[in-house]
């Protein structure tokens, strides 16, 4: 995994079947509270020691569905690290991954970091804010993205509800 600033890691990248330009990340947030897991991706089985190494995970969040893959299951069972999914996409996730947890409001999870409910990529899109007491990193996902010098929403046809 790259450590990409203090405590912030991100794992190999995946390239995305749809989209041979993109790819997806999995970042562990190393805390005292106990790793998180944000994200998915399948390059993640190979860094199983290297995981290990920074303390293992205790949970894993998804933003959306269409980050559900069998790489969840592996993380679960691999490093007791639960999946928490946004109840609106609880049931289109569980067709791939075993869900532990749902939540429909914003919330936190210690004093550290934050899941913030963003419903319009999809019903159940998530962000999450973390501090780490020297900056504020906030993970969109695919929900916002910078392309060609711009901040973009993602608008899905027959997903997304822009109001």
């Amino acid at each position: 995994m790259n450590e990409v600033i203090s405590g912030l890691h991100a794992s190999a990248p995946e390239p995305l079947g749809f989209g041979p330009s993109l790819e997806i990340r999995a970042f562990l947030l190393r805390r005292e509270g106990g790793n998180l897991l944000i994200y998915r991706a399948a390059t993640l089985e190979g860094e199983g020691e290297e995981i290990n190494g920074l303390g293992g995970i205790s949970r894993q969040y998804l933003n959306h569905r269409h980050e559900a893959a069998p790489i969840c299951d592996w993380i679960a069972t691999t490093f007791d690290a639960p999946l928490h999914i946004h109840e609106e996409e609880a049931k289109s996730v569980a067709e791939t991954c075993n869900v532990a947890g749902t939540f429909s409001e914003r919330h936190h999870a210690g004093d550290d970091f934050e899941v913030i409910p963003i419903p319009g990529h999809t019903g159940g899109a998530t962000a999450f804010l973390w501090d780490t007491g020297e900056r504020r990193v906030l993970f969109t996902g695919d929900t916002i993205f910078f392309v060609r010098g711009k901040w973009v929403a993602a608008v899905l046809d027959g997903v997304s509800d822009r109001p």
